[in-house]
């Protein structure tokens, strides 16, 4: 759900302050708390955003335990099984770096591990209790996405548990790199992947499962394997880890592309069948009489906050200027 443009400017902002202070403790090397921070960043900002948009309605427990809180326990599980089964990577602080890598080992892990998280991400927010409290599009999406940061929180602090243990000085080096992956790409990886394929379970109940929604579950899935994978290929073979993060900004890229071209399709059909309805467009504060999209900027009203939907008294026709 959109919120006002005073709002997007305060995330903005506030996640602009968050990368400042994470090149800050990287620049003192403080690598244990920046990575925290990094690894806090995009779920705390996104756990704002739930509570601003009114997203869980009158039961924040319920859907913050299951698409956040699941989305932790899925990662906490996952990650230690997989380590513990096979660890690819020989024993290094820093698991993103140029490390000595079992090829065949990673060409397994790389394709069905990504496969296995997809699944255990998707899971709490396709379970949710009271899902049928929320039926359009748009709530999958923001379901999906929860579950999928909780997900990246959980996997980050367990796969760099060896560095956060030293809580002292150490030298920056090439940790900027790796930060930027935590802080801002892997999130996003994570939580576009399990949003597209939430979002798409969520169409498939509407009746609406078609081309469109089997090409982001595809999405998800080939991104996933394309970033964990090409990320460590890429390192294995001695490329720059600049050119390594160009190769994950790519992928997640694309990403958001489907992302908002899957969402977008949605909002318009969803749209197609709402009423007219007195309401306030949260992106332009008018009062407006309208049915799908907001007639003064055009913001699509199934996307806004809940309480504004709430607010919405139906009426049988739209009313014309100057009646």
């Amino acid at each position: 759900p959109h919120l006002g443009h005073h709002k997007i400017h305060e995330f903005r902002w506030a996640f602009i302050a968050g990368l400042a202070g994470v090149l800050i403790l990287y620049v003192s090397g403080l690598i244990a708390a920046a990575i925290l921070v990094a690894a806090f960043l995009v779920p705390v900002l996104y756990l704002v955003y739930l509570y601003e948009a009114q997203v869980y309605r009158d039961e924040p427990a319920t859907v913050l335990g299951f698409t956040l809180g699941g989305g932790v326990v899925a990662g906490i599980v996952i990650t230690v099984i997989v380590r513990l089964l096979h660890n690819p990577i020989t024993s290094n602080p820093n698991p993103l770096a140029g490390t000595t890598v079992d090829v065949a080992a990673l060409l397994g892990f790389g394709l069905l591990v990504p496969l296995i998280q997809e699944a255990a991400k998707a899971a709490p927010a396709i379970f949710l209790p009271n899902r049928k409290d929320f039926p359009e599009t748009v709530d999958g999406l923001v379901f999906g996405i929860a579950a999928g940061l909780g997900f990246s929180l959980a996997e980050t602090l367990i796969n760099f548990a060896t560095t956060l243990q030293y809580l002292g000085h150490v030298a920056p080096a090439n940790w900027i790199y790796p930060l930027t992956t935590i802080s801002v790409l892997s999130p996003l990886m994570q939580g576009s992947a399990t949003g597209m394929i939430v979002a798409a379970v969520w169409r498939q109940r509407l009746g609406k499962l078609g081309g469109r929604e089997i090409g982001a579950v595809a999405m998800a899935v080939v991104a996933h394997i394309a970033f964990t994978g090409g990320s460590q290929i890429l390192s294995d073979v001695s490329l720059s880890p600049l050119l390594i993060l160009i190769w994950q900004a790519a992928v997640v890229g694309a990403m958001l592309i489907y992302v908002r071209y899957l969402l977008h399709h949605a909002l318009l059909e969803e749209a197609a069948h709402m009423g007219f309805a007195e309401t306030v467009c949260p992106s332009c504060h008018m009062h407006i009489v309208a049915s799908g999209f907001c007639p003064n900027c055009g913001m699509a009203l199934t996307a806004a906050p809940t309480h504004l939907k709430r607010s919405r008294r139906e009426r049988k026709e739209p009313t014309r200027r100057g009646a």
